[in-house]
């Protein structure tokens, strides 16, 4: 590829992600074993960044909280009551597991994981619901947690990683059978015979205070490259299937993602993707992207299956319920917007998608490109965008003629632009190996005992 095209590609995608209802799985799906003890109908959930703010860090609303969602476009005032919503739908429907796959808060702030972890999630664990978590980029160590003074903001405290795994004691850490010494991973028994590898493999280490700069990529170190195999290995010899859960991307989930967004993928990838298929671990439930799309990477019992969830404050505001019968998951997908009876909140959610691509549009092209056709491109890539986190993405009739008219157009100022909203478009339109993203059956492999 272009070096010029390569460095575009990289500016217009990387802003990308700072951002229907199905029907809801049916409420027979009840926990229950088998006369050999093997587990069998095991519901679990999955949320993924839920990115809670707590509401005192607007102690002013004014400019710099504008500014700071004009370039994250998040729900982030209504976080907290659409998480409460998401529980309250939990709790009716009493799934034995709760995973919530990273990105807890806003920006690591100290409140916002006391509000998370001490009333938020406190009802799951209450009525006996075991939920675990796992820290996203935005967790721990971050300098971008602040409180919005109205034109100014203001630093405010921050957790650790040894804070992290006190907050969320009751959620995964104080329960674990197995901790990783480098990291926050660690094993949790979900059932007779299966466990639960949750991965931590953020970089808030690297953070930098004095730069202001919180870390997005991911990494796997090599002490918990050990304690995986180690782990992997043990629940081989023990009979238990192993879950697995990550915040950022193992396999890729749309062509170029690694070239253009190699941040929401951990380092070293296709390494891994080797790794866990040796051990076993075909079946990773992830987030970080902010969008619903399962990929694969190999076929029948030797795949390894990427289960992507999108965040509670993006839309399309998703949950996976999933029915656990041996080998065999049953995915399905519900929506918690419609659960709030406020068909704006949706809306919102798709217009703060559309608008991020429009800003990283116009400002990719800037004045090389007449506004009018800027205006046109941005609206084709938003419902590219929009279809691609929504998940079953399909190119219309339609939407292949708005691209070929809004590229034919950009051509004429610049090739490079052009070139880039053609592939750009095509890719988020198009599901890499044709997995249903939102509902499907997909039957995990084991590693050989």
């Amino acid at each position: 590829m272009d070096k010029n095209i390569a460095a575009a590609l990289l500016a217009c995608t990387m802003l990308l992600c700072g951002q229907s209802f199905a029907s809801a799985a049916t409420s027979s799906w009840n926990m229950s074993l088998q006369e050999d003890g093997k587990d069998k109908d095991m519901k679990i959930v999955v949320l993924s960044d839920i990115h809670v703010m707590a509401p005192e860090l607007v102690r002013e609303d004014g400019k710099a909280y504008r500014d700071y969602i004009a370039n994250d476009r998040k729900l982030l005032k209504e976080s907290q009551a659409i998480l409460e919503t998401a529980v309250a739908r939990i709790l009716s429907e009493k799934p034995d597991v709760v995973l919530v796959s990273g990105d807890l808060t806003k920006d690591g702030e100290y409140v916002s994981h006391s509000l998370v972890s001490g009333r938020l999630l406190r009802p799951l664990a209450d009525n006996g619901i075991r939920t675990f978590v796992i820290p996203g980029n935005h967790d721990i160590n971050n300098p971008h947690a602040v409180e919005y003074l109205g034109d100014t903001v203001k630093r405010v405290r921050t957790v650790t990683p040894a804070e992290f795994a006190s907050f969320y004691e009751d959620f995964g850490y104080g329960s674990a059978i197995a901790r990783d010494t480098a990291s926050l991973s660690y094993v949790a028994q979900l059932g007779e015979n299966v466990r639960l590898l949750a991965i931590d493999a953020c970089r808030y280490e690297d953070n930098d205070f004095v730069t202001n700069d919180c870390v997005v990529g991911g990494r796997i170190k090599d002490a918990t490259l050990d304690f995986i195999r180690e782990q992997a290995q043990i629940a081989a010899q023990d009979g238990c299937m192993m879950l697995t859960m990550i915040h950022h991307g193992i396999v890729r989930h749309w062509k170029w993602e690694d070239k253009a967004m190699a941040d929401y993928l951990v380092a070293d990838w296709k390494k891994y993707i080797r790794i866990f298929r040796k051990e076993g671990l075909g079946i990773i439930f992830s987030g970080h992207f902010h969008a619903q799309d399962i990929s694969r990477s190999g076929k029948g019992r030797k795949a390894v299956y990427d289960i992507e969830t999108g965040s509670t404050v993006s839309y399309p505001l998703p949950a996976r319920t999933i029915l656990m019968d041996g080998d065999r998951l049953d995915i399905k997908t519900w929506h918690i917007a419609p659960l709030m009876h406020d068909k704006s909140l949706e809306d919102k959610a798709v217009s703060y998608a559309k608008e991020a691509i429009s800003s990283i549009v116009e400002g990719l092209v800037g004045d090389s490109v007449p506004q009018d056709i800027v205006e046109e491109a941005a609206r084709v890539a938003g419902e590219a965008y929009v279809a691609h986190i929504h998940g079953d993405e399909y190119m219309t009739d339609a939407d292949k003629e708005a691209l070929k008219a809004a590229v034919r157009k950009v051509r004429k100022h610049s090739f490079k632009y052009a070139f880039i909203l053609d592939h750009i478009v095509r890719y988020l339109h198009t599901d890499p190996d044709g997995t249903p993203d939102n509902n499907c059956v997909i039957t995990a492999g084991r590693k050989d005992i």
